[in-house]
């Protein structure tokens, strides 16, 4: 049953998050919806996850039972291995923003618009995985608590 909730929690909370932040923050609260998408705009991203929010939640369930499962298993059983995990995780999202970001950048608008586009991506990302691992931490406290007693 403890698998289950850190299979199905940790993403429902992070799209949570990261839905409730769209619908509060005054710079993204206009966005309507599909007329926004193709945009080339940040704006236009904001609308693709409104409306592909259902098929987002499902792949971010199968990428925490396939891949991120077994990594937070290693983790809990030999916790200096996150200092490979984590960075490794951010290299990844540095390298999926930078592609995505090339695909939907418009060269007219100059390098720095894909710098923009990119660092905006790795930051989504970011955030997501930072509040999964949280509450992955959060449910798994005591597996990285020391004992209370001295080995004697």
């Amino acid at each position: 049953m403890k698998r289950i909730v850190k299979v199905i929690f940790p993403p429902l909370i992070a799209f949570w998050a990261f839905a409730v932040f769209l619908k509060f923050s005054p710079y993204f609260h206009h966005i309507d919806g599909l007329h926004e998408m193709g945009a080339d705009s940040v704006y236009g991203l904001i609308a693709y996850y409104k409306v592909f929010a259902p098929g987002q939640i499902l792949i971010a369930l199968l990428t925490q039972w396939l891949i991120i499962m077994p990594l937070w298993d290693r983790i809990v059983a030999k916790p200096k291995s996150a200092i490979i995990i984590f960075p490794s995780i951010v290299i990844i999202c540095l390298a999926f923003a930078f592609g995505i970001a090339y695909v939907i950048w418009d060269t007219a608008t100059g390098t720095k618009h894909l710098v923009e586009i990119c660092l905006f991506m790795t930051g989504v990302q970011l955030f997501y995985w930072i509040i999964n691992f949280l509450l992955l931490f959060l449910i798994d406290w005591k597996a990285f608590r020391k004992a209370d007693t001295p080995n004697l």
